[in-house]
């Protein structure tokens, strides 16, 4: 068994590999522009353009920190980089055994950093900060540099140079974009074109007004941040490599980790299926023991009809009907119960036992039992055909009981291809509720795939798709050990 498992376990890494391959080829092959798509987003929520001066001088400002619930001198000085002592210092007000109130306001540098000067007004790229740094230094000879935490800062009050003249070549190299996204805002009459002699490389002195898109909707950095500006053989690497590491990219539309969405969707979705398969077996074993047990009688075909009835029927119709039998105006005038459709604390069992009932009470039932109607025609005929055994006979003979018989000699042996069909039904709820979630309002994973291949949010759908498959492969392991302890004449060597 050990031995066994291990090469199963072993099996998984090339398995994993196989699936993140093809799902990598597949949506880069996939019709869209994720471009088009980002730049849409982003100007439908009101990211377009601004106009802004060639900073040429900028007063340096205090470093403040508001503090939140948990903040202490301790922790504020840690992660500033500096020593309480500094920050009380900075701070005469403040005593070290003071509790800081959350929401006030504490001067964490009596400056600013010259690496956070060199981010926020674009001296350089931000994987260059140094650059930036050194270029503050060098076009300002005069000022004393603070030190903290072995970073230099500027003392508050003091005006620093920037710089003296820049050219729209120079600022959209900083800001990793193209020349032309430049161009293309500061037209014919506008403020620094009005003579329409505007170019790539005319020094713009400070003070000059020119309109500036915003870095979020140029389409050179879309392409950096989406990771597609780069040989498609360096993508799949660099993927491959942060699937290794968990460390998935962010997604492309909200830059939200990719794993936060899809942990926020797994409760839903596993509230939806664990209640789902309940229904499935419920139905499933003691109506096709049943149908076995009263072979081609009035019952077993009656259970057989429903069994077929609710395979032909697609879960979210089976769902439809429910709604219409329990809503308000339905088969009853005052209904059942009404389904709480918009209310958050029903989503989970944990905040809310009667929402979670009276919202998931129909999608469990009605996808249970679509999965358990096949779950049911295997049980069934797999205990024919055990019955038709020759030690079950025995057992017969010996006078025993149907109950007996069934339970002891017949259900054990029967289960191992119920097993296997479970197995398949399980990976199959987790990830094709999508309909029912979607009917229901469940934020779940299948509701989030949907909207996010919408979206063309390649990183979202990898890595959802990527635990998917990792839980059925799971499963898989695990049900193929389970079948040694079902029947004991199975061993694995």
């Amino acid at each position: 068994m050990q031995k066994y498992l291990i090469r199963r376990l072993l099996l998984v890494i090339p398995t994993l590999w196989l699936v993140i391959s093809i799902l990598f080829l597949v949506l880069n092959a996939l019709p869209g522009d994720y471009v088009t798509i980002k730049l849409a987003n982003l100007e439908a929520s009101g990211a377009t353009k601004i106009e802004a001066e060639v900073i040429g001088e900028v007063e340096v400002e205090r470093t403040l920190h508001r503090v939140v619930g948990g903040d202490s001198l301790a922790t504020i000085a840690a992660q500033y980089g500096i020593g309480v002592d500094d920050l009380l210092a900075n701070n005469p007000s403040l005593d070290a055994g003071d509790d800081l109130r959350p929401g006030s306001t504490i001067v964490a540098i009596d400056g600013q950093l010259l690496s956070t000067l060199s981010r926020q007004n674009r001296l350089a790229l931000p994987e260059n900060t140094s650059d930036g740094v050194a270029l503050l230094q060098e076009r300002n000879p005069g000022v004393e540099w603070g030190d903290s935490g072995g970073e230099l800062f500027a003392p508050a009050g003091v005006v620093l140079t920037l710089r003296e003249s820049v050219t729209l070549r120079e600022l959209a190299e900083v800001n990793r974009v193209s020349p032309d996204d430049y161009m293309n805002v500061n037209l014919e009459g506008t403020p620094a074109n009005e003579d329409g002699n505007l170019t790539v490389d005319t020094q713009l002195e400070p003070g000059a007004i020119f309109i500036s898109p915003t870095r979020e909707i140029t389409e050179a950095s879309i392409k950096n941040q989406l990771g597609i500006d780069r040989p498609l053989g360096r993508q799949y690497v660099e993927y491959l490599w942060d699937t290794i590491r968990f460390q998935f990219r962010p997604s492309f539309q909200t830059n939200e980790p990719s794993m936060d969405i899809f942990l926020r969707s797994l409760p839903r979705s596993l509230h939806l299926n664990a209640y789902a398969l309940v229904v499935a077996v419920v139905v499933a074993l003691p109506v096709g023991i049943l149908s076995a047990m009263r072979q081609d009688q009035w019952l077993d075909y009656g259970l057989r009809g429903f069994a077929i009835l609710a395979l032909a029927a697609p879960a979210f119709w089976i769902a439809t009907m429910f709604i219409f039998v329990v809503s308000p105006g339905g088969i009853f005038d005052g209904g059942l119960w009404s389904i709480p459709l918009t209310e958050e604390s029903a989503r989970s069992i944990f905040t809310s036992v009667d929402g979670f009932f009276a919202l998931y009470t129909i999608p469990a039932f009605a996808g249970g039992i679509a999965a358990g109607a096949g779950l049911m025609r295997i049980t069934r005929s797999e205990l024919l055909e055990v019955l038709r055994q020759d030690y079950v006979r025995t057992a017969w003979s010996k006078g025993l009981r149907e109950r007996s018989v069934i339970r002891r000699h017949a259900l054990r042996n029967a289960l191992v291809p119920v097993l296997s069909v479970f197995g398949l039904q399980l990976a199959a709820l987790v990830g094709g509720n999508i309909i029912l979630e979607v009917l229901f309002n469940i934020p779940g994973i299948g509701l989030m795939l949907l909207q996010r291949l919408y979206q063309a949010d390649i990183p979202v759908v990898q890595t959802a798709v990527f635990f998917l498959a990792l839980f059925v492969i799971i499963v898989n392991i695990v049900i193929d050990v389970s079948y040694a302890l079902i029947d004991p004449r199975i061993r694995y060597n």
